[in-house]
């Protein structure tokens, strides 16, 4: 039997682990990931950085926050929109 078909004498996880599927990852899921985990905490400095910096007042930090994250939602939308020629 090949060693490419599942067998029992392999843990999921290690099938997993080892599993040559095509699915490795690139350039495009690295600033993929890096978006997700850092787009809210540098939206949430800038909607601050503008209240500290006397742009607006103290109740206007959650919409600017708000637009922020819209404006870099439909940015990112936007490139892959762009990049991926559709």
């Amino acid at each position: 039997m090949s060693k490419d078909i599942p067998t029992e004498e392999k843990s999921i996880r290690e099938r997993g682990t080892y599993a040559n599927d095509g699915n490795d990852p690139t350039l495009a899921s690295y600033l993929s990931s890096l978006f997700f985990l850092l787009s809210v905490p540098a939206l949430v400095t800038a909607a601050y950085g503008g209240y500290w910096a006397g742009l607006y007042a103290e109740s206007a930090v959650v919409p600017a926050f708000a637009g922020l994250l819209v404006a870099s939602l439909a940015g990112v939308f936007g490139i892959m929109h762009y990049r991926t020629g559709w």
